[in-house]
């Protein structure tokens, strides 16, 4: 095969290095352009995000205030012996409660509760938890709490923490449980580890590896922001929560920061 000229041969250079910096060039707007799509793209993902809640919050809103709204206009507009006026006032400020538990969870949600940096046992948790729980545990349901083992002292928040257990416990009733159990499990060096255990109905597969979103609930009525919330508290403590498989129930295991002994509090040196 003859060769090529040389003039042949600087033209075909020339035009590969012509095609080979266009190409270049196009890579590069090609990239920025994605760059810019990117950087589109999460700006709106909160706006997305504010959207579903905004449309969550409203839809979970609308039945409790609608309800309530129902039982102000008898209490208003219909003659009510002192009996019936009674039961109507009662139902209203349980709709009432219900919105304020609605939209405290929704600011616990959006806003995150403190963590603070109190020194507490495992048994003035569990304490706590009891206290929560037991004003609102259904007549005939069982709350089991572990017997006090070893101690184990916690940083941060005791009411928080209590709320978060008592948010697990409370969804369990209110799905038809009649026995729910707290329960310490084995964890690493410098952890606690406690599972929620119940005997209900459990969570359907489907919803499985939603449930921890806000607003998605598997219970009528239920306004899917109690294991978000309990899960954004848990985390702010360095710990972890999660739905473990069950044969029976539900059973939510989470672990958390701890020692065996007492952390020292240290005391700031005046300057």
């Amino acid at each position: 095969m003859p060769a090529l000229p040389l003039a042949e041969l600087a033209r075909d250079a020339s035009a590969f290095d012509h095609l080979s910096g266009a190409l270049g060039s196009s890579y590069r707007q090609l990239e920025s352009r994605l760059d810019a799509l990117q950087q589109e793209l999460t700006r709106q993902r909160p706006l997305a995000q504010l959207g579903e809640m905004t449309a969550g919050l409203a839809h979970q809103v609308r039945t409790p205030l609608a309800t309530a709204l129902v039982y102000a206009c008898h209490l208003r507009d219909t003659p009510l012996d002192a009996a019936d006026r009674a039961r109507f006032a009662d139902r209203l400020v349980e709709r009432l409660r219900q919105l304020e538990c609605l939209v405290a969870d929704m600011l616990a949600y959006a806003h995150g509760a403190d963590v603070g940096h109190d020194r507490f046992a495992l048994t003035d948790l569990l304490h706590a938890l009891a206290a929560t729980v037991e004003p609102r545990r259904p007549a005939g349901a069982t709350l089991r709490l572990p017997a006090e083992g070893a101690a184990m002292w916690l940083t941060g928040s005791v009411e928080n923490l209590a709320g978060a257990l008592a948010n697990l416990c409370l969804n369990a009733f209110e799905a038809g449980a009649d026995t729910v159990t707290v329960e310490r499990t084995a964890a690493p060096r410098g952890r606690l580890g406690l599972a929620v255990v119940d005997n209900g109905p459990g969570i359907a597969a489907a919803l499985s590896a939603r449930v921890f979103e806000p607003f998605v609930s598997g219970r009528p009525g239920g306004t899917g922001l109690g294991l978000a919330v309990a899960r954004g508290i848990v985390e702010r403590h360095g710990g972890e929560l999660r739905l473990a498989d069950s044969n029976t129930g539900c059973r939510f295991e989470l672990s958390l920061p701890a020692h065996a002994v007492r952390p020292a509090i240290t005391t700031p040196v005046a300057a």
